[in-house]
């Protein structure tokens, strides 16, 4: 009886917990010793699962983080959620996800015993979009969804022990397929071992798969840090040097596919014996990465190009200029797009991420520390505003509250001494901020920003990009008119162009691959200090891609079915067949093959009625380019079309000397057999294509015996069939390398009509014979008269 009566009281004691919902309760702890705005500990009845304080928890082992000091990462991309419930996770002792910024009380989260063994220790987590976290547990990769599913998943494709992860999510436009695919990149490695040694593994698809990095930088080193720099479409590996000065540390740069050897500045970055480089990289694509050790504390805001140590501002309260060191060095940083904080044991420093340097100022101490005391972690709620936090087990059930100390930085900023620089200006304001836009080939885009700076600071914006190899820009400033109190008001004017076009920078400069990359455009004011909390730098994601609405359609002015040829209806249901001697199932053209005819299924959906042709009159297929549902111009572009059925009874009307070509001409055979492997229908595009119009050298020259593929509807390059009506669907391919970074195709079908059957009469054989009989004809005219005139001589003889 007395073990049910204490089972009821518990019971009730944890009802009484669900209904008061002491959530938010005010209080006041002993862990809040830092200079706190406010502080309270978040209770919430809200995360209670009655199956779990009822029931016992699932089979599983409890995750830990594998460091001593905790850290708190979040996801990046607030604004994608909605106001308050940005996902977040806590490592440390005790492993947490929060979906609500530890606004609620959570349980700790428990890997499924048949995927990890006791201990589960985490070494790396990163965030996927919003639905999933990729995690490093025992040396392994797994994949977490812990929104809806509560599934578990191990990544495949990784063959040896990893420890770290690196990955970047774009907040801009997440149904962008630039940006979506940008943030599904995940790179997994381990760190200590030579970079020729180490095995490093990539995933283009948020984690499930990994492939082996094969690429290779061309001096080796110490593996610090491999980094996924999406702001300039880059992986950067941090090596430290293995000969001479071993604190000397630099970036080398390179792709998924292979590492080139650009590097980045020497910088020296003093470690201690198995010592780890810390990091963190900014939200906002802008480029900033910033690392730590007990001993430095240095940032880039170039991806890793050049380094600038970070120093502090000094204060009556803090008159040092650079930060503690050793045991009391940084150990844990926090930023936004635009700020940074750092914690040390005891102090909190705060700054703002300048691209011209970083400067931070001690923003308050600790009142209460000891010496084995272990680093806090923070996280920036909103913009000025930090909150320490701290896990705190509860006294009724298995779950953790969380105590937060939030510190409004305007407030502690207004309070230290000297005052703080005030802020220089009143606007800056863009349209564009935090935007992602297109540039296809040889496009331009255009910004305004409106900027007032305060009288007598001689403030003035300037324009940077994260890769000006892929991006250029031109601005210009002038005045317009004042504001109402009577301070003159800017307008900077900038215009972006692509870098290879620009005719700005040398060639070797210019990124000039076939598939587009990314760069951000910041506009942010010349050293405007850290006061300036609310004129945050102005940034836009600039892709130098395909915009994802651009497509193409085909001129329909004629077809089958308004001329009474078809009926949509019959088509929808409509079977042909396409002769055995016409057609070949590897696209190379061979005629005569013993093969069966082939009967095809007419595709109404995708083809639409056929386009009515005339098989006497050379055609090229009309395209149109559109955007957005809108049109934007006919297609006057280099475009190749392949049947997609195999068949090859027509022809192309001009071979390549008759086309003008200086060189060799590709053409769907030759481009073939080069991979008979892969798809025929894709084995000629874009990426691959070579302008016969451009010279390749005296190993490839142009014939008259090889007809041009290629056409163009400013050439004079057409398609002409044979005496033959009948259907042909035909996939159309947009090949110039300069008309769009976009993979323009369609496919579409025409009827060619008018030719009539074939005589079974020798036609040879019956010219002859009518050649005969019209010189009998002939001869039989001259003689007649002749012989009839001999004929009655003849007879006048005889009587």
């Amino acid at each position: 009886m007395k073990g049910k009566r204490t089972m009821l009281f518990l019971e009730s004691d944890i009802y009484l917990a669900l209904l008061v919902k002491l959530w938010l309760l005010p209080v006041s702890m002993h862990v809040g010793a830092w200079p706190c705005s406010s502080q309270r500990l978040v209770r919430s009845a809200t995360s209670f699962d009655l199956k779990m304080v009822r029931g016992k928890p699932p089979a599983g082992h409890l995750l830990s983080f594998i460091h001593d000091n905790p850290i708190i990462i979040v996801h990046p991309c607030a604004k994608r959620f909605e106001e308050g419930h940005t996902p977040s996770i806590y490592l440390g002792k005790k492993v947490f996800i929060s979906v609500d910024r530890f606004e609620s009380s959570l349980q700790p989260v428990m890997v499924p015993a048949v995927l990890a063994k006791s201990p589960a220790l985490v070494s790396a987590a990163v965030f996927i979009h919003s639905s999933r976290i990729v995690l490093v547990i025992n040396g392994r990769v797994y994949l977490y969804f812990y929104k809806v599913l509560d599934v578990w998943l191990p990544a495949t494709g990784i063959n040896s022990p990893v420890t770290e992860l690196s990955q970047y999510s774009c907040c801009f436009d997440g149904q962008n397929p630039v940006c979506y695919n940008m943030s599904t990149v995940v790179v997994a490695y381990d760190t200590g071992s030579l970079a020729s040694d180490s095995e490093i593994y990539y995933s283009k698809n948020g984690g499930f798969k990994f492939e082996l990095l094969l690429g290779r930088p061309y001096k080796d080193g110490i593996v610090l840090g491999v980094y996924y720099f999406a702001s300039s479409s880059e992986i950067g590996l941090l090596l430290n040097r293995t000969e001479g000065n071993s604190s000397l540390i630099h970036f080398v740069y390179g792709d998924l596919e292979y590492m080139s050897g650009d590097t980045g500045t020497q910088f020296d970055l003093t470690l201690h014996d198995k010592e780890k480089v810390l990091s963190i990289m900014a939200p906002g694509l802008r480029g900033f990465i910033i690392l730590w050790t007990h001993d430095n504390f240095v940032s880039s805001s170039n991806n890793g190009q050049t380094i600038e140590t970070i120093t502090v501002l000094p204060t009556d309260a803090y008159p040092n200029k650079t930060f503690p060191t050793h045991d009391q060095g940084v150990c844990f940083v926090a930023t936004s797009s635009s700020e940074v904080a750092a914690l040390t044991k005891n102090r909190l420093f705060y700054g703002s991420l300048d691209m011209v340097s970083i400067q931070m100022v001690l923003l308050g101490e600790k009142n209460v520390t000891k010496p084995d005391s272990i680093c806090e972690v923070m996280m920036f709620e909103d913009r000025g505003t930090l909150s320490i936090i701290n896990p705190i087990h509860s006294n009724f059930s298995d779950y953790y509250n969380f105590h937060k100390c939030t510190i409004n930085i305007q407030a502690r900023l207004m309070d230290l001494r000297p005052p703080m620089q005030p802020c220089p200006i009143e606007i800056l304001s863009g349209e564009f901020h935090e935007h992602m836009y297109n540039i296809d080939v040889k496009q331009e885009l255009s910004f305004n920003v409106t900027f007032v700076p305060k009288p007598g600071t001689g403030a003035h914006p300037y324009v940077t990009v994260s890769n000006p190899h892929v991006l250029a820009f031109q601005a210009h400033i002038l005045q317009e008119g004042y504001t109402f109190d009577g301070n003159p008001k800017y307008i900077l004017h900038i215009k972006l162009l692509e870098q290879q076009f620009s005719g700005m920078a040398h060639e070797d400069f210019q990124s000039n691959y076939p598939t587009g990359k990314v760069s951000s455009i910041t506009v942010d004011v010349y050293n405007k200090g850290i006061f300036c909390i609310d004129m945050h730098p102005l940034t836009a994601l600039i892709a130098v891609d395909c915009p994802p609405k651009k497509h193409i359609r085909i001129v329909r002015t004629t077809n089958a079915c308004s001329k009474g040829l078809f009926k949509p209806r019959l088509l929808q249901n409509f079977t042909y067949t396409i002769d055995n001697h016409i057609y070949d199932p590897k696209f190379l053209g061979r005629k005569g093959l013993p093969q069966e005819n082939l009967n095809v299924s007419y595709r109404y959906d995708l083809w639409r009625c056929p386009l009515l042709l005339y098989y006497d009159s050379p055609w090229i297929p009309t395209l149109e380019l559109w955007e957005n549902d809108e049109f934007v111009e006919y297609v006057a572009a280099d475009f190749i079309l392949l049947e997609v059925n195999g068949m090859h009874n027509y022809d192309y009307l001009q071979n390549e000397v008759e086309a003008n070509c200086i060189s060799g001409a590709q053409n769907w055979t030759t481009q073939i057999e080069l991979d008979p492997e892969n798809d025929p229908t894709t084995a000629w595009n874009r990426q691959n294509y070579e302008s016969c119009k451009l010279s390749r050298g005296n190993h490839s020259l142009p014939s008259s015996a090889s007809k041009y593929q290629i056409l163009n509807k400013k050439e004079d390059n057409r398609i002409i069939f044979p005496q033959y009506n009948g259907i042909y669907v035909f996939k159309v391919i947009v090949v110039d390398t300069e008309y769009s970074y976009c993979d323009l195709t369609t496919i579409f079908s025409v009827y060619v009509h008018g030719a009539l059957p074939k005589s079974e009469i020798n036609v040879g054989k019956t010219l002859v014979s009518f050649l005969v009989l019209i010189f009998g004809s002939i001869l039989m005219v001259y003689f007649f008269p002749i012989l009839l005139k001999e004929n009655a001589r003849m007879k006048s003889v005889w009587n």
